[in-house]
């Protein structure tokens, strides 16, 4: 997941809304077919992959959820987020025990003509319909020991019959022998064409969330055999078959990605049903019209934000963030736009997000893991309501417990006893460390160790994130050393447990609290997806209560009380609950952001004409 660090350096309103006259010169126009709709964006992180098994943050996600597609998806208005039939025809059938998911596709769906399926006598791409063996191949892929599929594997690890045994079996097999795609997996079969069948260790109630997430989406087996000899992983544009409203045409990593209307594609309708607010917003004005509504997406690579934000304001681009130099000039003390740009046609959409942020401490390293004193008063003397307001220009709010606000459970948990500002408590708990580290023989000349923080990035507003954080923590006569990388660098040395203090956060998967308390069920250290290394017993087995535990009061009181258990043992310092400020052009319509899903291009629409009269790309 990419943070984004934030300052607050205030520019007059003159260099925020400069004429576009000017601006316009910074990135030439595309120019498309005059029958071509073509929506125009701009995005700043790297995305690290197009194949859905090695799918693993949210960059490559809003990407891949244009062209690939899971069984089940969400409802594009409804709130809270709802799970609907995607490639499947129904939601599925689960037996009275909870352990066997029988699923039936749609018959219709196509996939987007490839190389993979050959040539007709016309020398065009041939394709074919989607198989239940499709998904089969997926989830295999997913379970394969040479393929970093990360939070996929997660998901389904020891939750599916057979699927751990069928990892182990494919270490035996060379990278590029897919023989190993050839065994089965005791609890995924195809049933027949149109029918798939996946059979539980144990209840999971939390499966149809994951089986929403595009990773699993179906891969032909033409596919690997056809464009896989050197790699097990699809890396270029022309690797990808998907069924999805999109086609990705153009993928040049750091430059361009371009996406084109699938032809083959099923048909597919805007929702008829929404939430209270919605007609009046205009978000019901075409239910029940054919989607896709663009025929093109492309997206530029721009890696600095102000550069990004003077290509919306020249009208290059239908929405964009915010960057942290014009925030003050664009957003007014209330938390609104600006009567300067809302006269130009620009609206804004500001939505909570189910992310939490925070300051990670490896628990295995031997100063940090082994002295709750200390980590406990680093989390009472970090002032985060500052932290917030200097470095994100308040986009957030204080971070009370590590289940979001929006979920259930959050409430109930509270705040933790150490997620305030309390320096007077802060350096009483620094003396109770320094004498648990001198028990120890951790004391250097009778002083604290300087702890080092990793900084996934090397640019000014990571260099001034770390001097805040050094600020902090000198309150308690606490050094800290920063080292700067770039953010893939961060991660092999989290995953690879050399990092002792980090800066990350999650965005959720699916609207469970579950997803948030896995990151710290010891067996995932394995699996690294709990990156704090991160080991309770007691937690554990809470864990694995609530993960097979339907929805209900009782199990929202574990969840609380598993949320207390880490406010306790703090394994994080507890930072932000992002809060997200999006602008978009007023000819950008049926936009609505989405708390957890993925894949909604297709339902947003651009009205052309508005878009020429106002003097946006085409």
């Amino acid at each position: 997941m990419k943070w984004f660090y934030v300052i607050a350096l205030v520019m007059s309103v003159a260099l925020a809304i400069l004429p576009v006259v000017w601006i316009a010169h910074i990135q030439p126009a595309q120019t498309f077919a005059a029958d071509k709709i073509v929506r125009y964006d701009s995005f700043g992180a790297d995305i690290k992959s197009i194949d859905p098994a090695t799918c693993g943050d949210t960059t490559s996600s809003w990407i891949q959820g244009n062209f690939y597609e899971g069984l089940y998806c969400y409802h594009y208005l409804l709130r809270p987020p709802t799970v609907i039939p995607q490639l499947a025809q129904d939601m599925p059938q689960v037996s009275p025990d909870g352990l066997i998911y029988t699923i039936k596709l749609k018959a219709d769906v196509k996939y987007t003509p490839n190389e993979c399926f050959g040539k007709g006598p016309d020398g065009q791409l041939l394709t074919r319909t989607v198989k239940a063996e499709d998904f089969v191949l997926a989830f295999k892929r997913v379970a394969d020991y040479h393929i970093a599929t990360g939070l996929a594997w997660a998901f389904v690890s020891e939750r599916i019959v057979g699927i751990d045994a069928y990892r182990a079996k494919t270490k035996e097999y060379k990278p590029t022998d897919y023989a190993r795609y050839d065994l089965p997996i005791d609890g995924i079969k195809a049933v027949d064409d149109l029918t798939l069948q996946i059979r539980l260790v144990q209840p999971f109630p939390q499966m149809i969330y994951v089986l929403a997430m595009s990773v699993y989406a179906p891969v032909p087996r033409e596919a690997v055999d056809r464009w896989l000899g050197n790699s097990p992983e699809f890396r270029e544009a022309y690797q990808v078959v998907s069924t999805g409203p999109y086609v990705l045409k153009e993928f040049k990593r750091k430059h361009r990605v371009v996406l084109e209307r699938n032809p083959d594609f099923r048909a597919d309708f805007y929702p008829s049903q929404g939430m209270p607010g919605d007609q009046e917003a205009g978000l019901l004005v075409d239910a029940g019209k054919k989607v896709p509504f663009v025929d093109v997406l492309w997206y530029d690579y721009v890696a600095e934000d102000y550069s990004a934000w003077m290509r919306f304001l020249a009208r290059q681009v239908d929405s964009a963030g915010i960057p942290k130099e014009v925030f003050q000039s664009v957003i007014t003390p209330g938390k609104s736009l600006t009567d300067d740009l809302a006269k130009k046609g620009i609206k804004l959409i500001k939505s909570e997000q189910p992310s939490v942020y925070w300051m990670a401490f490896n628990m295995e390293d031997p100063v940090l893991g082994k002295c709750p004193s200390l980590r406990q008063a680093m989390c009472l003397c970090f002032d985060v309501e500052n932290y917030v307001k200097v470095l994100h220009n308040g986009r957030g709010k204080r971070a009370v417990n590590v289940i979001p606000s929006s979920f259930a459970g959050h409430d109930e948990a509270g705040p933790g006893p150490y997620f305030r500002l309390d320096v007077d408590e802060a350096r009483k708990k620094i003396e109770q460390a320094k004498a648990e580290l001198a028990a120890a023989g951790l004391l250097v000349e009778g002083k604290l160790p300087t702890l080092t923080l990793e900084m996934g990035g090397e640019d000014v507003d990571s260099r001034q994130t770390a001097e805040f954080v050094q600020q902090q923590f000198r309150k308690i006569d606490l050094d800290v050393k920063a080292v700067f990388q770039d953010w893939s660098t961060l991660q092999e040395k989290v995953n690879n447990k050399q990092a002792q203090m980090w800066m990350m956060g999650w965005q959720a998967d699916y609207p469970d609290a579950e997803n948030f308390l896995q990151n710290f069920y010891s067996p995932n250290i394995a699996k690294q997806t709990n990156n704090f290394n991160y080991s309770n017993p007691a937690f554990d087995k809470l864990y694995e209560k609530i993960r097979v535990m339907p929805e209900s009061p009782q199990r929202t009181a574990i969840c609380a009380h598993m949320a207390q258990m880490l406010g306790e043992d703090c394994p994080m310092l507890l930072l932000t609950e992002p809060l997200s400020f999006v602008l978009f052009q007023d000819w950008l319509l049926n936009v609505k952001p989405h708390p957890v899903g993925y894949g909604f291009a297709k339902y947003q629409r651009i009205d052309t004409e508005l878009r020429d009269r106002m003097g946006g790309r085409r």
